[in-house]
C-alpha cells in the first residue's frame, strides 16, 4: 500500500511536470510568432510578464520559465525590473556550443581547421567583391603591420585575428562576424599552433606572403583569386599542423588552452 502511495506521488508530480513544461512551451511559441508577427527589432520591448499571463490564461512563474528560456537561446534579453527586449545578434549560445564540443572531445582542432576553411573561402570571395575603400584600407594596415611582427607568434597572432574579423565585416553579411566571433577563442589557439609550427620550418614567410596575396585579391576586387588564396592558405596550414597523420592521433588536448 505505501508503494502505491509513493507511485501515485510520483507519478502526479510527474504529470505537473510535463504539464509545466508544455505551458512553458506554448509561450515560447507564441512569443515568437509575436515578434515575428509585429516585426520586432533589436531593443523593442515585449508585453509585460503580467500582460503575457492574462493574455494566454497561464500564470506568471510559467510565462517567466518561457522568457528564460528564450533568453538562454540569446533570441531576448531580461533584465531585473525591466521588461524583456528582442536581443541583437550575438555568438554567445554559438560559442558556447562549439566550446562545449571541443571541451568535451567531440571536436578537435583538425575539426575547428575544417570549419574555418570553408567558412573562410567563401566569406573572403564576399569580401573582394564588396569592400569598400575604407574596409580596405583598414586591412592593409593590418597585414602591413603583420609583416614587422612575424617574429612574434603573441603579436602576429593577434593581427591575424584582426585580419579575419576585417574580412568578416568586409563580407558584409553579420553571420560571418557572428561565426568569426564564436570561435574567437578556438581560432585564435589554432593560429598560434599554426605559426608556432611554422616557425619550425624555413617557410615561415610563406604565411606572410600568402596574408599579401588575399589582400592583393581583395583590392583587385577579384573573388576567384582571394578565395585560391585563402584555400592555399588552409591546406598550408593544415599540412604543417598536421601533416599527414591519421585521423585517431590528432589529439584534441591542442585546443585545452
Amino acid at each position: 500500500m505505501v508503494e502505491q502511495s509513493k507511485s501515485l506521488v510520483k507519478g502526479i508530480s510527474l504529470q505537473k511536470r510535463v504539464s509545466s513544461e508544455t505551458l512553458a512551451n506554448h509561450v515560447v511559441a507564441y512569443l515568437r510568432d509575436l515578434i515575428a508577427s509585429q516585426g520586432m527589432r533589436p531593443g523593442a520591448r515585449l508585453p509585460s510578464e503580467a500582460s503575457i499571463s492574462a493574455s494566454l490564461g497561464i500564470s506568471r512563474p510559467i510565462v517567466r520559465e518561457a522568457l528564460r528560456t528564450l533568453a538562454a537561446t540569446g533570441l531576448i534579453e531580461m533584465a531585473v525590473g525591466k521588461r524583456a527586449t528582442v536581443s541583437a545578434l550575438g555568438a554567445g549560445v554559438l560559442q558556447n556550443i562549439i566550446e562545449n564540443a571541443v571541451l568535451t572531445g567531440q571536436a578537435d582542432v583538425w575539426h575547428v581547421m575544417e570549419m574555418r576553411r570553408g567558412i573562410e573561402i567563401s566569406m573572403v570571395a564576399l569580401a573582394a567583391e564588396r569592400c569598400t575603400a575604407k574596409r580596405a584600407a583598414e586591412l592593409s594596415a593590418i597585414v602591413s603591420q603583420m609583416a614587422d611582427k612575424i617574429l612574434s607568434v603573441k603579436e602576429y597572432t593577434a593581427l591575424d585575428m584582426r585580419f579575419h574579423f576585417a574580412l568578416a565585416e568586409a563580407s558584409d553579411n553579420p553571420l560571418y562576424l557572428m561565426l568569426v566571433e564564436a570561435c574567437r577563442q578556438i581560432f585564435q589557439t589554432s593560429m598560434v599552433i599554426g605559426i608556432e609550427r611554422w616557425a619550425e620550418t624555413p617557410e615561415l614567410g610563406r604565411v606572410q606572403q600568402i596574408h599579401e596575396a588575399i589582400m592583393a585579391a581583395i583590392l583587385a576586387g577579384d573573388p576567384v583569386a582571394a578565395s585560391q588564396a585563402m584555400t592555399q592558405h588552409f591546406d598550408n596550414a593544415i599540412r604543417v599542423m598536421f601533416g599527414s597523420r591519421p585521423v585517431h592521433e590528432r589529439a584534441s588536448s591542442e585546443v585545452a588552452g
